[in-house]
């Protein structure tokens, strides 16, 4: 499910995963072998005119593993690159396609100029925290296959630098889900600098939940050089992640909800699921919505989105906080219908809206088990001391005996569709379970 959305947010400040051995054996080292040579030729042969064609590495664990493929493009259609610079990201895409695959953390070391940097060792620690915080869930969260493309959209030269903005796709196909996961619009920036000839990467920036944890988490690291604060910072991330959700399975062990708040009006859920289907990777600037990805993020506002897409009408009747509405795009506390308020866009503000709002409007119920979710439902998912997310549950996977295997979302900042929330690097979740409204 290819992304059209090819917007940049270039301005965007940063505050802001029983045969013979010896045959088999045989027939692995052949299939790399050519693969191999296959590569070679490919580099050597790059035209520079052209986008970067798909490059597979074949990873092999063990000769008695199964041989895991993934694929890494470039689309640069103006031909902003140099073709060593293409050459370099598509290596990089590689590498975290690889690791996102294998759930081990892939060696860019060669692709950076200096791998005692910090730029280097954020990079380093993020692709540990990808791997190391998936690997602590119950599912297997390897994958069958990865494909990864940049599409470069901007590139600023500045001496032997060049910052390089793109935007991110990726496809995912997790073990434990039928249908491929896709992501769209992840926003990065490289800074590649030319180092006797050769182009390497300088740092680099990527708009995702490990990436910017680890950035995040870094000023609080210590440690006499880089290398000792990546291992701290990778280790009060893990503690984080290990007491989130230690607290989530005892909170799992047979909480029941007693407020029993009762609806008017039902909610259509399958609507709410048809609206994020068709907005997932786009922004709705038809009729009055706006987009905020610019402001923090998108998530809460597509998911409020398809809330009030599955009937669940504004209301402007709440005092103060106590609204959630969308009229247009100015901040507005009255009981007008008029403005927006904070609980449209904000998750902290949405949650509150959802927990405290009894009369008219939104009824839901919230922190309650996870064995209550519904399609159409909200789940908010935090890290690191703050909620950052909003996700829209599209499915809820069950096992053959009735309990809950995973949760299906749905979201816009990181857009994506059909992914696992066991997949989250963010540990900590919450679940609004919408009722209907009065």
């Amino acid at each position: 499910m290819p992304s059209n959305n090819k917007k940049v947010y270039k301005k965007r400040k940063r505050n802001r995963n029983n045969r013979s051995r010896i045959i088999v054996r045989a027939v692995v080292f052949a299939v790399c072998a050519f693969a191999l040579i296959y590569k070679n030729y490919l580099s050597s042969d790059y035209n520079t005119d052209k986008p970067v064609h798909n490059d597979t590495d074949i990873i092999v664990e063990n000769t008695d593993s199964i041989i895991m493929e993934t694929t890494a493009k470039i689309n640069d259609p103006s031909a902003l690159l140099n073709g060593q610079q293409a050459e370099l990201l598509q290596k990089y895409a590689l590498r975290y396609a690889n690791t996102l695959t294998s759930m081990s953390s892939q060696d860019i070391s060669g692709l950076y100029a200096d791998t005692s940097s910090k730029g280097y060792m954020i990079n380093k620690t993020a692709f540990d925290v990808l791997t190391s915080i998936r690997g602590m869930r119950d599912i297997d969260l390897t994958l069958e296959y990865a494909s990864v493309e940049y599409d470069i959209t901007d590139i600023d030269i500045n001496g032997n630098n060049a910052t390089v903005y793109l935007l991110e796709s990726n496809t995912q196909k997790f073990r434990h889900l039928s249908q491929p996961s896709y992501a769209a619009n992840l926003y990065h920036e490289f800074v590649l600098t030319e180092k006797d000839g050769q182009w390497f990467i300088k740092s680099h920036m990527h708009e995702e939940d490990f990436y910017l944890l680890t950035e995040e988490a870094w000023p609080n690291s210590k440690g006499a050089d880089n290398t000792e604060r990546g291992k701290d910072t990778l280790r009060i991330l893990m503690a984080d992640a290990r007491e989130n959700l230690a607290d989530l399975g005892q909170f799992q062990q047979g909480k029941y909800y007693t407020d029993l708040k009762v609806a008017d009006t039902s909610y259509d859920r399958d609507a709410a699921v048809e609206y994020a289907s068709k907005w997932w990777n786009t922004r709705n600037y038809t009729g009055h919505y706006l987009a905020y990805d610019a402001f923090g993020g998108n998530c809460q506002n597509f998911a409020s989105q398809s809330i009030h897409a599955g009937g669940i009408k504004m209301d402007h009747t709440g005092i103060l906080d106590l609204q959630w509405k969308f009229y247009d795009e100015d901040l507005n506390t009255k009981q007008t219908a008029k403005g927006r308020s904070y609980s449209w866009t904000g998750v902290d503000m949405f949650y509150t809206y959802a927990l405290h709002n009894y009369e008219d409007g939104l009824v839901a119920l919230t922190d309650i088990d996870y064995k209550y979710a519904e399609k159409g439902d909200i789940i908010h998912v935090g890290a690191y001391h703050h909620w950052r997310h909003a996700l829209l549950i599209t499915d809820v996977l069950k096992n053959a005996d009735g309990t809950q295997q995973d949760i299906i979302v749905a979201s816009n900042t990181a857009d994506r569709w059909n992914y696992p929330l066991s997949a989250y690097i963010y540990t900590a979740p919450r679940l609004i379970h919408i009722l209907g409204q009065n």
